[in-house]
């Protein structure tokens, strides 16, 4: 069941909502790793609960598949993510990285530090509301030391600057429409798979190693079928 947020934070006037990445590597016990970058993606029109803008989507709709459609959408370009503050043009973008999310709130006074506080207890929350079922159907799992996820969590922040989980998004796209999304995707994968300690899969080592096996095999079987010299 859902409810409406009439109150959310606004950034410069525009609805926005923040897409955190949480890799689980363990539910039992739980080991939960967020991600220091992410998405702020904004509204492509002013916020209004006004009665004539409550069918108008690029108002009340944070979702990038929804608002690249608006004519005022503005990308990404350079994929900012450094303490520099980008250029205004760039600041005013559509989509924003966490570091300039924590400059905007710094100009507004906002402790940005405890407002991710209460984020991250959010989404553990979250994944603990949900450890019964997966730990039961991961007991059935013959390899369940190996497995892992990535959660694309969507966040929304209320006036009062309390968080609202939006939803859960397993296996979240990873797609880039940016450049700012190429670097964080990309940095994103990196990190959990040297944290989990996957290896490269070499195809060819793979399938010399079976060729090896099955010639060991051959002629063993060969040596076997041999009728032993007389003396």
């Amino acid at each position: 069941m859902s409810k409406y947020l009439s109150k959310p934070h606004l950034l410069r006037g525009y609805k926005y909502d923040m897409r955190i990445y949480i890799l689980v590597t363990c539910f039992e016990p739980l080991k939960a790793y967020m991600f220091s970058e992410g998405l702020v993606r904004l509204a492509t029109q002013p916020y209004s609960t006004a009665k004539g803008s409550l069918k108008k989507r690029f108002i009340h709709l944070t979702n990038f598949s929804i608002n690249k459609k608006a004519d005022n959408y503005k990308k990404n370009k350079t994929g900012v993510t450094d303490e520099q503050t980008g250029p205004e043009e760039e600041e005013m973008s559509s989509k924003w990285s966490l570091v300039q999310l924590r400059q905007e709130y710094d100009k507004m006074g906002i402790n940005y530090d405890e407002v991710f506080k209460n984020v991250k207890n959010l989404c553990i929350k979250t994944l603990m509301a949900v450890e019964p079922q997966i730990t039961t159907a991961m007991r059935a799992t013959k390899h369940r030391n190996q497995c892992f996820e990535i959660y694309g969590f969507d966040v929304i922040i209320d006036a009062k600057l309390r968080p609202w989980l939006l939803e859960v998004n397993v296996a979240p796209s990873l797609s880039s429409s940016s450049p700012y999304d190429k670097k964080v995707k990309t940095l994103l994968l990196c990190d959990t798979l040297h944290l989990v300690g996957y290896r490269i899969f070499d195809r060819k080592r793979v399938d010399d190693d079976k060729k090896k096996e099955n010639k060991h095999r051959l002629l063993g079987f060969q040596s076997q079928s041999r009728p032993a010299n007389k003396q």
